[in-house]
């Protein structure tokens, strides 16, 4: 076993993708310690994050795109703050438009990864729990649909899946369409509540932030009892017709 070991790191591809998949965990953990907790605490203190993006004039929005990549990779500060303190700075629309590239430049990153390391990347993100427990993805015919249902829905682990497409039995094209399209009215909420914030229109900012919330508590309701019941039935239904066929 520890000559096979030995064999596999003496080859220059396993070599690079181990130096690579250590740099990324470095790289993850500095981002993290550094800026995770000061990132929070600035996003959360919404005319303090517009007024330190407008200092930088219009490269603001460049900044912006480039935090919401970064925390769509490496997760070092919560989704909907950042996206309630875009809709604040920016608007409904302007704020939307900034998180949608932002996730769409990071969701990119990610699969670069995952298909230049595979696994190496994936374990370090996603525990071999939840990869079990999406495995009813797995199915090519039906796998578009139920994406779109779960990004669709509030509540669900997004983040998890965009991790899992190298293999997942789906193109990136197709995923980054559906995906990308199904996340479209979550952003709006958000950047919505945001926007209403930044007019001090707190009843109504309080409204919409209270209905995300319950849609979100209801997304995780159906998520477990809907998604993942039916899908535990199907394997259940496969493993049975498996064992009927055996004998």
């Amino acid at each position: 076993m520890k000559d096979a070991i030995k064999e596999r790191l003496k080859k220059p591809q396993t070599v690079v993708s181990v130096a690579a998949a250590v740099l990324f965990i470095a790289a993850f953990a500095f981002s993290y310690v550094k800026w995770g907790g000061r990132m929070l605490d600035l996003v959360s203190d919404t005319q303090g994050f517009k007024d330190w993006l407008q200092s930088f004039g219009v490269w603001g929005r460049v900044i912006f795109v480039g935090i919401r990549s970064l925390q769509t990779v490496v997760k070092i500060i919560p989704a909907e703050p950042l996206e309630i303190g875009t809709g604040f700075v920016y608007g409904t629309l302007g704020g939307c438009l900034l998180c949608f590239a932002g996730t769409f430049l990071g969701s990119l990153v990610i699969i670069l990864l995952t298909r230049l390391f595979g696994k190496r990347v994936i374990s370090l993100f996603v525990p071999e729990e939840k990869i079990r427990e999406l495995g009813f993805l797995n199915d090519e015919k039906k796998i578009s649909g139920l994406l779109l249902c779960i990004y669709l829905i509030p509540g669900t682990p997004k983040d998890f899946i965009t991790y899992l497409t190298c293999i997942l039995p789906i193109s990136t094209t197709r995923f980054m369409v559906i995906t990308m399209l199904a996340r479209i009215p979550s952003i709006i909420t958000s950047t919505w509540c945001g926007a209403e914030l930044g007019e001090s229109n707190y009843k109504v900012s309080a409204l919409i932030f209270g209905a995300t919330l319950i849609l979100s508590l209801l997304g995780v309701v159906v998520y477990r009892r809907v998604i993942l019941a039916r899908a535990g039935s199907e394997k259940a239904k496969r493993t049975v017709g498996s064992r009927v066929k055996y004998r």
